[in-house]
């Protein structure tokens, strides 16, 4: 073989190292450099000077930046933001979703959270085919009548729906009464008595308050008269020993026996025997009787819950007292705005079963929970609801993303078929019409716990 021939063949296998370094480098740069971009609509008022404005926005994208920093430190998907002011303006979040959906670098859309902004950009998402998420948006009838929309937040329907499906389905409740706000608590009304007469069970009487009521007397009164006109009840005083041993017999406990006698109690015979009550004390040859009207200690039956969807937390210490007081607060069910630990501690002794729905329930010894709140230690970073709101939105959207969800489409497809996803404050599933059907279930026992985790289905 020729000296030139050598040599050529050297300069040829050089070119062909450095072609394959180059595409070796090239193909790092572009692994490495895969980039999604992520739309992000909060009212975060940039341009006002008012603090309480921008407390909303601003937490809840601290929330969101904190997971990206999170996110990036081992991604091989890189994830950019664009983060736009909707000045908690329709309008303006409408017109903010549409240039999202323009830009087609962008593969998903954090925002609106007011179901008001949300209701005016919503047909931007099948318009557009770009997946919108609001953390926090609880209105009707958005995501479920728009492709493309997802509530993380569940909604009036879902809260009303699964509250009912929970007391009927879980603890054999039947029959109910409900005391509602006028405005927002009717939201929640509707759909609760709704699903209940869908299950089979009874709403026998609703009232309304007015916003911020300075009492309810007249709507408990209402309750009162219906318990004395359809109830009936015995006094365990007025029993001789043999009537006694048969209720005991007939699974009443001894302790509610003994109750109504040391205090000279007339108890429901519904509360004691449950809805066959009447035909059980006819075979014991009990004669059961209503109140009489100076009557006012007693243990009423004929209603199994009531359900109270308050507006504010500052509306349990005009409510529950006073229900305490006409012996009316044996089962108490309400609604996410129940969750305030301070005013249920404040009316603890008033309250005897209570239960209610909430969004928002961190499990302390969840040990992502545990890491979180170290690591903002290090922060600037508070930890707050509303961060909580942003962070979990973010983190589900980043998780997908990690998941080989890089585009509209697939990303869409992903957020549609989430079920049960593990949250910090609280599991998410959007099998439901685009909206979260996961609520945790609390109670209040010297202090809020959780009972379970519970999800309607369609």
């Amino acid at each position: 073989m020729g000296v030139t021939k050598i040599k050529n063949q050297i300069v040829n296998f050089k070119y062909c190292a450095i072609a394959l370094v180059l595409l070796a480098l090239n193909s790092s740069v572009l692994f490495a450099q895969t980039t999604v971009k992520i739309g992000v609509a909060l009212p975060l008022f940039t341009e006002s000077d008012d603090n309480t404005k921008k407390q909303l926005g601003g937490e809840i994208l601290d929330g969101i930046k904190f997971a990206l920093t999170e996110y990036s430190k081992n991604s091989a998907v890189k994830i950019t933001l664009e983060v736009m002011d909707t000045r908690r303006d329709p309008v303006a979040a409408s017109d903010i979703i549409k240039s999202f959906g323009e830009d087609e670098g962008i593969i998903g859309v954090i925002g609106p959270v007011f179901s008001s902004e949300l209701s005016e950009s919503a047909i931007n998402g099948p318009q557009f085919r770009i997946p919108i998420i609001s953390p926090t948006a609880t209105g009707d009838e958005l995501a479920s009548a728009h492709n493309y929309v997802y509530q993380l937040n569940p909604s009036y329907e879902v809260r009303g729906k699964l509250m009912a499906d929970y007391l009927i389905k879980i603890n054999g409740l039947k029959n109910f009464a409900i005391i509602y706000e006028e405005t927002y608590g009717e939201n929640f009304k509707k759909h609760f008595e709704n699903e209940v007469k869908t299950m089979g069970g009874k709403v026998l009487l609703a009232e309304s308050y007015p916003k911020d009521p300075k009492d309810i007397n007249e709507q408990i009164g209402k309750i009162v008269k219906y318990v004395r006109e359809n109830d009936m009840f015995i006094n365990a005083a007025n029993l001789n020993l043999t009537q006694k041993q048969k209720l005991e017999n007939a699974g009443v406990r001894w302790s509610l026996i003994d109750s109504s006698i040391s205090l000279n109690m007339d108890v429901s015979i519904y509360y004691m025997l449950g809805a066959n009550a009447k035909k059980i004390v006819d075979t014991m040859n009990i004669k059961p009787y209503k109140l009489k009207p100076e009557t006012v200690k007693f243990v009423q039956g004929v209603i199994d819950a009531i359900y109270i969807p308050i507006a504010n937390p500052s509306e349990i210490s005009v409510i529950v007292p006073q229900l305490f007081s006409d012996g009316l607060s044996m089962y108490i069910a309400g609604t996410g705005d129940w969750n305030n630990e301070k005013t249920l501690q404040d009316n603890g002794v008033y309250l005897k079963n209570l239960v209610f729905e909430s969004e928002y329930f961190p499990n302390e010894d969840n040990p992502d929970f545990t890491d979180l709140k170290e690591k903002l230690k290090k922060t600037k970073f508070k930890l707050s609801k509303n961060f909580l709101f942003g962070y979990d939105a973010a983190n589900l959207i980043f998780k997908l993303i990690r998941d080989g969800n890089k585009t509209r489409e697939d990303l869409n497809t992903a957020l549609k078929n989430l079920v049960s996803y593990d949250a910090i404050k609280s599991k998410i599933s959007l099998d439901y019409h685009g909206v979260n059907s996961e609520l945790n279930i609390l109670r209040y026992d010297e202090g809020i716990k959780l009972v379970e985790t519970y999800k309607i289905t369609k």
